[in-house]
Order: C-alpha cells, then sequence, then structure tokens
C-alpha cells in the first residue's frame, strides 16, 4: 500500500515538469550572434610588452628614463594568449632606422638575453640587466629598446617590439622614496633643491637634479635587484615600509649601494621599530627609545642656523620677515633617538637627527616624521635644511640674471649642474680622474732625480703621452735629455690648469663624463686608462732571442744525425736511420711549436690588470677586471661568471690602443651577448682575430668572506689594529693616511699581509709625498721603470697615491696581488696567465662636516620666484 502511494505522488510531480522543448531559448537575433562571434574570436599569442624601467612607479612623469652608460634594471611584463610558451627574451638598443646602437669605441653591438617561461593567460614580469650605450656624434640620437621573444633553440621572433626611453643628463639622478604612504612625499618634486631653479637655457642644462620616484609598496618594490643598476640613485627616503617586502637581492644591492656612496634617510618614527630587526640592523645610527612629544623649544636650533631675516614685499610693503617653525598648532609626534656607539647627532640640530657612516655612504634617522606639513610644507627655509642636514650637500647661493629671475647656484664657484655635487655614490675604477700625464711628468722627474743613484737605461724611461678622452689636451713631449725647456714648461701649465679645471683637490680626484655624469661604466677614467697602458707595455710580443733558436737547432741536430745514427748501429740497422729521419724531422717541428708557445704565447695568452676597491668592515668588494686576450689563430671567447651581480663589455681601445688589437673576424660590428640565467652570467661572442689581441672591461661585487674582508680600530694615540681576512696573500703593502689633527701625510710599510692575520700598525712621517715608500720603487711591479718580463703596475699605483685625494681623517691601504680572483672562468682556456690586482682598502673615510646653511634664500628678490608656481602645477599634473 505504501509503495503505490508513493509511485503516485511521483507521476504527479512529473505532470508539472517540462520535456526538451521547454529548455528552447528563442532564436539568437543577428546582432546577439556577432557579438559572441566577437567574443569567441581568437585573441593575438601575445600582449604587447609593457616595459618599466627601475626604478619606477605608475605617476605620468614616469617616462622610462635611462642614464647614458649606467647598467638599468629593465622589468618586461608580458603575456601568452593562447598556449604556453617557453623561450628567451631578446634585448638590445636601436636606433630610429632600427640598426643596432655600437658600443662607444668598439666593434660591437649590445644584447641581452634572459629565458623566459609564459603560461597561457597569466601575465609574467621578466627583469633583464641591460646597458644603454653612450651617444655619439656619428650616430642617431633616437634610442629605442628593442624586446623579441624568440623560442627555444632559436628561429625567428614570435613577438617584435621597440619601446621608446627617455635619455637622463649627466646631473640627473633618481631620488627614491620607499613609503607606505609615498604619495605624501610629492611635496618634494617642488623643492628647489630636486628641480633647480634655472634661466631658460637648453634642456640638458635646466633639468632637475633629481627624478622623483615614489614607488608602490604593496607586494613588490619597483627598485634593482643588482648593484650594478643602482649607479643612477642618489638617494633613498625610507617611511614605515615593511623591510622584508624587498627581495633578498633587492636588500644586498641596497647594501652594496650604500657602502659605495649611496644615502639612505629614514624618517624615524614610523621605521625604527621596523628595522631594527631587518637587514639594516646593523647600521643604523640610533634606537627608537620611545614615542615623544616634539615641542617648539625642540626646533629652535633650525631657526637659529637655518632661518634668516628676508626683506620681503608683501602686502603692498616691503618687510623684513624671519620664516621659522612655527609649531602653534600643536607639538609634532616624535621618536626619542638613542645614538649607537657609531652613531652621532648631526650639528645644529638639536638632536633631532642622527648619521652614521656606511662605508663611503651613509643613513641618517630623523626623529621627526619628515613628511610632517608643518616641517615639509609650512616652513618656507625647508629646502636649506633638506639640502644641508638630510642630503648633506654644499651649501648653495641663489644670485639673479640679467632679466631680474632669481636662479641657483653654489656658495663656492662650482657649476650649478656639477654631478659630484648631486651624488656622493663614487667607484674609483670608474669616477677618478685621468691625470695620466701629470703622474708620468712627476716619475720623469723623479727618475732624473734619482738616475745619478739608480741604473736606470734611457729607453726605461716613461713617456709623457697623450690621453684618449681625460680632459688632458697637452702635447706629446719627448722625454730627451734636449726636450726644449718652454715645452716642458708649456705642458706642466697644461696639466695645472686642467686639473684646477677638475677642481681635483675639492673633488678627492674624482672627475665625471660629459654624458653619464657619477658612476657609469667607463673606459676612460683615470684606472682604465692606467689598465690599459698597463696592459699595453706588458702585451707585447717578442720574437725568440738568439739563444732560444741556437738551442732548438743544436738539440733537433743532435737526435737527427748522432743520436739517430748511433740507436740503429746498436741495433745492428743502421739503413734504417734513413727511415728514421722523416719521422724525427716531423716531431722536431712539432716539439719547435710547442717550445715557441711556451717562449711567447704563440697559441693563447690572457694578461689581466684587475683593481679591487674594499672597505674596511665590509665583507663585499667591487672588483674591475681588464682582461686581454692573445690568440694566433681566429676565436671566440666565451666569459662565464659566478657572481650574479656581473657585468661585462668589450673594453673600448682608446686613442693609445694597440696596433694589434681587433675585435671580430669581419668589417662592420658584430654582436656581444650578455645572458642572464639563474645566478649565472655569461659574456658571448668575444671575437679574436688571428694574431691579435682584444680586451674585457668585467665588473662584480665578491664576497671573498663571511667576515669583513679588512677590519680597522684605531687608539687614542694614532695606531691601528688591521684585521685581514681575505684567502689571498698581498705584496707591498703599505697604508697612507691624512693626519685629522695635523693634516700632515703619514705612511705605514706592512709589506705582505697573509691572509687570515692581524697586524699592529704604527705610523710616521713621509719623507716624499709622491713616493710615499722606498719599497714601492724598488718592487719589480711597482717600480718607476718597468722590469723586463714583469707585468708593471706603476700607472694604476700613481693613480690611487695622490695624496690629495685623501682628506682629513682618512686612510687607505694600497697593495697588489699575483693570485687569480674567484668569480670568472674564460673558455677556451690560455695557455698563459699572467695576473696582477691593485687591491685598495678604504680603512678609514673622513668625518663629515658640519652643515651649512644656504648663503641666502630664492626669495632674496623680495618675492617667491614664478618659477616655483610652474613646479607645484607640474607637480599636480603629474598625479
Amino acid at each position: 500500500m505504501r509503495r503505490n502511494w508513493m509511485a503516485a505522488l511521483l507521476l504527479f510531480c512529473m505532470l508539472g515538469t517540462t520535456g526538451c522543448s521547454g529548455c528552447l531559448q528563442p532564436a539568437e537575433t543577428l546582432e546577439e550572434r556577432e557579438a559572441r562571434l566577437k567574443k569567441e574570436e581568437t585573441k593575438d599569442d601575445f600582449e604587447p610588452p609593457k616595459l618599466n624601467v627601475l626604478p619606477s612607479d605608475d605617476r605620468r612623469t614616469q617616462l622610462n628614463r635611462v642614464k647614458p652608460g649606467h647598467w638599468v634594471n629593465v622589468s618586461t611584463l608580458m603575456k601568452a594568449n593562447n598556449f604556453d610558451f617557453r623561450g628567451e627574451l631578446y634585448a638590445s638598443t636601436v636606433d630610429s632606422n632600427n640598426r643596432p646602437v655600437p658600443i662607444t669605441d668598439t666593434d660591437y653591438y649590445f644584447t641581452a638575453t634572459r629565458p623566459l617561461a609564459l603560461p597561457k593567460g597569466q601575465e609574467r614580469w621578466s627583469d633583464l640587466l641591460f646597458y644603454p650605450p653612450l651617444f655619439d656624434r656619428n650616430i642617431s640620437q633616437t634610442r629605442l629598446f628593442a624586446a623579441d621573444l624568440r623560442p627555444v633553440g632559436g628561429g625567428r621572433p614570435v613577438l617584435v617590439d621597440r619601446l621608446a626611453t627617455t635619455r637622463m643628463h649627466p646631473q640627473e639622478y633618481y631620488m627614491v622614496v620607499l613609503a607606505s604612504a609615498s604619495d605624501e612625499y610629492q611635496f618634494l618634486e617642488v623643492t628647489d633643491v630636486v628641480r633647480p631653479l634655472h634661466p631658460p637655457l637648453a634642456q640638458s642644462e635646466t633639468a632637475p637634479h633629481y627624478r622623483l620616484v615614489l614607488p608602490k609598496t604593496i607586494d613588490r618594490v619597483s627598485v634593482p635587484e643588482n648593484s650594478m643598476a643602482w649607479t643612477s640613485i642618489a638617494y633613498v627616503f625610507w617611511d614605515g615600509i615593511d623591510p622584508e617586502l624587498l627581495s633578498l637581492d633587492q636588500q644586498q644591492a641596497m647594501i652594496d649601494w650604500l657602502h659605495f656612496g649611496g644615502q639612505l634617510i629614514i624618517s624615524g618614527p614610523d621605521s625604527l621599530d621596523r628595522l631594527k630587526l631587518s637587514f639594516l640592523a646593523d647600521y643604523l645610527p640610533a634606537d627608537d627609545g620611545g614615542s615623544i612629544e616634539l615641542g617648539q623649544d625642540r626646533f629652535q636650533a633650525w631657526n637659529d642656523t637655518f632661518v634668516k631675516t628676508e626683506r620681503i614685499y608683501e602686502s603692498n610693503k616691503w618687510q623684513d620677515l624671519r620664516y621659522e617653525v612655527d609649531l602653534r598648532a600643536g607639538a609634532l609626534r616624535g621618536s626619542d633617538l638613542k645614538l649607537r656607539p657609531e652613531g652621532e647627532f648631526i650639528p645644529n640640530t638639536g638632536d633631532l637627527v642622527a648619521e652614521r657612516r656606511v662605508g663611503r655612504g651613509r643613513i641618517a634617522v630623523t626623529a621627526f616624521q619628515i613628511r610632517s606639513p608643518d616641517i615639509s610644507r609650512n616652513w618656507k627655509n625647508f629646502d636649506s635644511f633638506l639640502n644641508a642636514v638630510l642630503l648633506r650637500r654644499e651649501p648653495r647661493k641663489f644670485i639673479k640674471t640679467d632679466d631680474e629671475q632669481a636662479v641657483n647656484g653654489w656658495a663656492d664657484s662650482f657649476g650649478v649642474n656639477d654631478p659630484r655635487l648631486v651624488t656622493s655614490l663614487r667607484f674609483m675604477s670608474r669616477d677618478l680622474a685621468n691625470l695620466m700625464p701629470a703622474y708620468q711628468q712627476r716619475d720623469a722627474n723623479k727618475i732624473s732625480e734619482l738616475t745619478p743613484e739608480v741604473n736606470i737605461s734611457e729607453e726605461e724611461v716613461p713617456v709623457v703621452f697623450q690621453p684618449e678622452t681625460s680632459g688632458l689636451n697637452v702635447d706629446l713631449v719627448p722625454d730627451e735629455p734636449q726636450a726644449d725647456l718652454q715645452a716642458e714648461q708649456n705642458l706642466a701649465e697644461k696639466i695645472r690648469q686642467t686639473e684646477r679645471d677638475l677642481n681635483i683637490d675639492a673633488f678627492a680626484g674624482f672627475g665625471y663624463d660629459n654624458q653619464s655624469g657619477v658612476g657609469g661604466w667607463s673606459d676612460s677614467g683615470g684606472i682604465s686608462t692606467a689598465a690599459r697602458a698597463c696592459l699595453r707595455d706588458a702585451a707585447g710580443i717578442s720574437i725568440p732571442n738568439g739563444n732560444f733558436v741556437l738551442r732548438v737547432t743544436a738539440g733537433y741536430l743532435l737526435v737527427l744525425v748522432p743520436l739517430n745514427w748511433f740507436v740503429f748501429w746498436m741495433l745492428g740497422r743502421v739503413e734504417w736511420a734513413w727511415i728514421a729521419a722523416p719521422v724525427i724531422a716531423i716531431l722536431g717541428a712539432v716539439c719547435v711549436i710547442k717550445l715557441a708557445e711556451l717562449d711567447i704565447g704563440f697559441a693563447r695568452s690572457r694578461t689581466e690588470i684587475a683593481f679591487l676597491e674594499a672597505h674596511a668592515g665590509y665583507h663585499r668588494a667591487h672588483l674591475t677586471r681588464f682582461t686581454s686576450l692573445y690568440t694566433s689563430l681566429s676565436t671566440t671567447y666565451d666569459m662565464t661568471f659566478s657572481e650574479s651581480t656581473a657585468v661585462a663589455l668589450p673594453f673600448g681601445r682608446g686613442a693609445d690602443a694597440f696596433s694589434t688589437q681587433s675585435r671580430r673576424f669581419g668589417d662592420g660590428t658584430s654582436e656581444v651577448r650578455y645572458h642572464q640565467e639563474g645566478g649565472d652570467i655569461q659574456l658571448s661572442g668575444v671575437q679574436v682575430a688571428s694574431n691579435s689581441s682584444t680586451m674585457i672591461h668585467s665588473e662584480y661585487f665578491l664576497s671573498t668572506s663571511i667576515q669583513p674582508m679588512f677590519a680597522w680600530n684605531t687608539d687614542t694615540a694614532g695606531a691601528g689594529t688591521l684585521t685581514y681576512a681575505s684567502p689571498q696573500t698581498l705584496h707591498d703593502v703599505g697604508i697612507v693616511r691624512r693626519n685629522a689633527q695635523s693634516n700632515q701625510i703619514e705612511v705605514a710599510w706592512l709589506g705582505d699581509l697573509e691572509p687570515e692575520s692581524k697586524q699592529e700598525v704604527r705610523f710616521g712621517q713621509a719623507d716624499d709625498q709622491w713616493l710615499l715608500f722606498d719599497e714601492w720603487t724598488q718592487s719589480p711591479v711597482l717600480s718607476l721603470a718597468p722590469t723586463e718580463g714583469e707585468v708593471n703596475l706603476r700607472h694604476m699605483l700613481n693613480a690611487v697615491k695622490d695624496v690629495r685625494q685623501l682628506k682629513k681623517g682618512e686612510t687607505r691601504l694600497i697593495g697588489w696581488t699575483e693570485e687569480d680572483m674567484p668569480g670568472m672562468t674564460i673558455t677556451p682556456a690560455a695557455n698563459q696567465r699572467t695576473i696582477r690586482t691593485m687591491v685598495v682598502a678604504h680603512l678609514q673615510h673622513a668625518a663629515l662636516p658640519t652643515p651649512k646653511p644656504d648663503a641666502n634664500t630664492r626669495r632674496f628678490l623680495g618675492q617667491e620666484p614664478a618659477q616655483i608656481e610652474l613646479m607645484e602645477l607640474d607637480a599636480v599634473d603629474a598625479l
């Protein structure tokens, strides 16, 4: 009965259901069908790539700015729509006619590649380290970033795109703000520090000193991951972001950048607690002692130092006004800074700003919020405080133009756009000025003085030569006893004038390039020119001398006639000696070839001059290698680097390159490829023609130990203790310093410095401020005149021992090693290798001077300049 009831219920329910016809939809209209087909239409295989030159933000003013001669981190957004894609990203620099732009002074053009995997329908960022060549008068000034996608194994590109870039001028550098509320730092854009007031001149002269970058810090931070791509960044402001947002590579890059002159300014109240356990923890100048209120009285030192009484035309009358920090609206929230032993408060800041040297750079921490409106917007003298205290720049002086406009200048007689005043970043191998003619002249003078005591032949005396691009426009002067005295005097005067123009004393021997400014890749600076000269002297190929020919001939005849006859006479088969004669001749020829290779490097040889720059207390150093490759047969070389920061290019020939140097097999330019895969870097396609040589310039940061390479401590008496932890033995080690109290040059000789060693150092007065150590003149590697058969580093020594480079309190160690530094492998390997590395360690840097306020303000004509209003409008438009 129950079963029948259930069946009846199901039958009743089925009566209310529809059949298949009940599911039918109304007929599709023509418009709906077209819309559906359009939606289902197959998409392009790839979306157009999006280029992002780091550092970057999402403001409209970011136009993928590229600084010529500076390696850049290029981030490219790509997407495959219809299938998974595996291949490589292939990038190069092309002109408006899609022709590759050659590397300056070489026969090569540069390309960069990186493996790439694109899952279907997913966007992927791919980072690529890239080199934008310098501009040349004879080629197009238009530069495009060529981005191609190529399948695995080669073949035609599946995607070709050309993306525009914007050139940065020599004085332009990035100012990066890493803040949780980065938009609140937009006020920096309208300061006369970031955008100096200029007369209406050429664009290159009116370009700002800094390009403000405000990256969003949500899930990734748009700053470079390679230390070599931080050279165009002058300052970083840090305010309240999580340090873990930076990748490990970005963190390491920032620490490298700091040690070589980068400056980090931290807004303390929202940052110090986050940083105390971060990668920056060991470098902070102070800790957060808790929140405090900063009242009007805490800023009195600012008002006394950075505020001047100004004559202002306001309300239709002239008035004497002082624009002071005004906190009548209420006290500011701040931090109670507790100094660490290595930190100190900046003078005249009311103990509200602490700083600490980190190598050549510095970290500054404020007790107040930098973005506080009462400080950064409402205080009209904030620009002077920003310039002198936060950025640690030289004091400025505003001047009047002929058309009654206020424009920026410096209180001292510096060029307003001198890049050396815009950034403190310095690499000796890139930025030391080329003063080789002056140094050569001084060496020649010393040899003349030492000639009665030292037996030096005339051909060993160095000759003053014409440098390629140093700014020293001097004439050749033959080093002969009958040289015209007037010509020598003219040369000396030209050298002195050039040194005055470069302001060597004020800038510690550093110069700058007319395109890349400071910190750019350089084949014409002081170290590069010295290395080229050392390689030129060492790379000559000498014909085997008479003794070599006699020995080989005598040995061959001895084996061919008497020994050959004697062996078969003993065997009773003298007639076989005639059969053995051609075999002996062939074997003899092979032996002669091998012996000749050993004697002159006939097959392949490698001569390398390197430069290692280190800072005390840091375990990483900057290594620059200049490698000359010689071959008797046409060879293509590959260079593989195990350091992820490695960069390499063909070394520019220069005006003084040796005649056998060739970089290609045929005419025109050829490709040299920089391939990045994981942590390995490879430079391939380096071509060397038969019986010629080529040179490669490479750089990377080298970690030789987990401990600091050099540690330096001094006592109250001025003596020091040096700890050396690198595995290489250093030779002819001397330490030079400028006494902070007496301003005298003092020296200490160490000789050989063994690995894992510790030495007490005592200083004495330098008898000769050019020679410094007699031991250097007696060393075959560092002597005034080259020793036959020895690679001489005298040119490079001269570039780093100039005592004018030392400021008060600065201490520098100089030595050399013949050991091969790790990190680079060359294929095919050379039969002969000669390697010399000059090592320079900055044991102590000079103390930073007391900051000086600007000599006047931009309102010295009685009102705000009209340019300020235009700058404010531009800043609003950029948002």
